[in-house]
């Protein structure tokens, strides 16, 4: 496959005003609460956009540039990078929890062409997950936002299946574009350990933020005939639903390496937004483009491609077939 970048994660901050227990970064095991290290201050995300933007001219590949956290919202930068981003022509998504949407409506709505919204079920589900009248904050605040491509993401958790097609009709009342159903991230104990030794093996890497993930009884693993939506009619719905079940083909392999990068909060890049045990390389010391073309990125591709990361086997967002 050939090597290009057309879509690049920019998390902007890793602090979140929120704490979800299944959440691998602020969650009950989240590797967030013990890691170390300093954000990146305004000028280093200025930087990289001017990159970015040189690299998009020199290789003339569309990039869509999503921005997140943590929660980008709480970000005092967020505002000037969504700014700099659309006046240098990206399109651009921001991916939120919605509490302070409201903080942030006119850049939210002039400069963010797609905004993608944690929503976990109906009131009483949503609340127990993120906290008391968060689901009508983030209610309120997208009825006045007024977006025109709001996409819902819900995960999938035993209460929302028993309420799902209520909270499917509900879901009509707030004006989406698109919502996804999405499997619960996890890994096995047995996956955990094969992650490491692969890590280790490999990368020469002591991989240790894998375990935020690790959690035997609550994943699903599904083919990708299975879907929670299966019996129930969405014709009716005035949005497109999917269900993003995690897959079990091996024929599919994750091809983020080739086209996508995510810069951590830390400058560290990585091809994966949920696996943060790998790093290709850092900004502070390497731009963007070279950290994309070097050899522990080539030797990581390598690796992915061959079906080789214990991680990638049941990701629902592996989409392309080798």
């Amino acid at each position: 496959m050939d090597r290009i970048i057309k879509h690049v994660h920019l998390q902007i901050t890793r602090n979140c005003n929120l704490r979800c227990p299944f959440c691998g970064q602020w969650g009950k095991k989240g590797f967030f609460a013990d890691s170390a290290g300093t954000e990146m201050e305004l000028a280093d995300w200025q930087r990289i956009i001017k990159e970015l933007t040189e690299y998009r001219m020199k290789s003339k590949s569309d990039i869509c540039v999503t921005v997140w956290g943590g929660e980008p919202l709480v970000s005092p930068y967020f505002d000037e990078i969504m700014a700099q981003l659309k006046y240098n022509g990206f399109t651009t998504e921001v991916i939120t929890n919605g509490v302070l949407i409201d903080r942030h409506n006119d850049i939210i709505k002039t400069k963010a062409d797609r905004l993608y919204v944690s929503i976990d079920g109906p009131r009483t589900i949503h609340d127990t997950i993120r906290g008391k009248g968060v689901f009508d904050k983030v209610k309120d605040n997208l009825l006045s936002l007024k977006h025109s491509h709001v996409i819902v993401m819900s995960v999938i958790t035993p209460g929302l299946l028993q309420e799902l097609p209520q909270f499917l009709d509900e879901l009509d009342t707030f004006s989406i574009k698109e919502l996804y159903l999405q499997d619960m991230i996890g890994v096995t104990t047995a996956e955990t350990e094969q992650y490491k030794a692969w890590m280790k093996d490999k990368f020469g890497i002591d991989a240790v933020n894998i375990d935020s993930w690790e959690n035997n009884d609550k994943i699903n693993y599904s083919n990708e005939t299975d879907s929670v939506l299966s019996s129930i009619d969405t014709s009716r719905l005035s949005y497109t639903a999917l269900h993003k079940s995690h897959r079990i083909n091996p024929q599919i392999q994750c091809t983020s390496p080739y086209n996508h990068v995510h810069i951590a909060w830390n400058g560290n890049v990585l091809y994966c937004t949920d696996f943060y045990d790998f790093a290709a390389g850092n900004v502070h010391t390497d731009t963007v483009e070279s950290i994309f073309l070097n050899e522990i990125s080539e030797s990581y591709r390598a690796e992915v491609s061959k079906g080789n990361c214990p991680t990638c086997k049941h990701c629902s967002w592996r989409i392309t077939e080798f």
